[in-house]
């Protein structure tokens, strides 16, 4: 009976110990693999963050994995930069407040190492997903800047930062660029419909030396609710 009791108490120990380790060794994995050196290829992790792009929609909940992440609402506000472990993983958008049913679910395939901005995008009696890979390679004294249109009813887009210098030009929607170099600075910034003057947004955006940056077409071009208006956002890819 002693003996029997000294076993389970032995193996007890041991499993708590083992889970213990892993705990530990996951920890560590997570909070290293994904620094500001960049991509580790050889993690077992991913870093992911999430843009709510549909302008008339609820502020959302996201999970992943069953596993709730945050919840963010539309146009400035998104989910930065969080860890994930790589490969298949099952991701849900949910009503904030409310985890009956999802209002849209995708599979997010995330290779190790590698960083991804996911647009939630979309009418929401239509959403979708649009899912880039980032490329944080440092800009040194200049910065990088990526243009993507998420605007659900705009017309094909030209972006634009100085008159002799068009970063994209006729992307459709879901339509993207890749990451450009430009000279850091402040610029009177442009995006107006592709093969017209019809000028959709004005406004300055200034571009710091090291930074990478996407700007982001917006919102609905025909529609009378102001909140829902097209527009422009930045974000800046933070990894501290």
């Amino acid at each position: 009976m002693h003996t029997t009791n000294f076993m389970q108490i032995f193996l007890n120990n041991k499993i708590k110990l083992r889970a213990f380790i892993v705990a530990i060794v996951a920890s560590v994995s997570l909070s290293s693999c994904l620094d500001n050196s960049g991509p580790d290829s050889s993690s077992i992790v991913s870093a992911v963050s999430v843009i709510h792009a549909s302008p008339n929609s609820p502020g959302f909940e996201f999970v992943v994995d069953n596993q709730r992440v945050e919840r963010f609402s539309y146009g400035d506000n998104y989910i930065p930069y969080f860890v994930a472990y790589s490969g298949n993983r099952y991701a849900r958008v949910y009503e904030q407040g409310s985890f009956n049913r999802p209002l849209y679910e995708f599979e997010l395939r995330l290779i190790n190492g590698k960083y991804y901005s996911v647009f939630i995008a979309g009418d929401k009696d239509d959403l979708s997903s649009l899912i880039l890979e980032d490329d944080l390679t440092s800009p040194g004294e200049n910065a990088h800047v990526r243009f993507v249109n998420v605007s659900p009813d705009a017309p094909a887009l030209d972006f634009s930062v100085t008159n002799d210098s068009t970063l994209a030009s006729n992307k459709k929607y879901k339509e993207y660029t890749s990451f450009q170099v430009v000279t850091p600075g402040t610029y009177n910034a442009l995006v107006k419909s592709h093969g017209s003057e019809d000028i959709v947004f004005n406004e300055e955006i200034q571009f710091k030396a090291g930074q990478i940056y996407t700007v982001w077409a917006k919102g609905f071009v025909e529609t009378e609710i102001e909140d829902q208006a097209f527009g422009v956002s930045v974000i800046r890819h933070v990894i501290d």
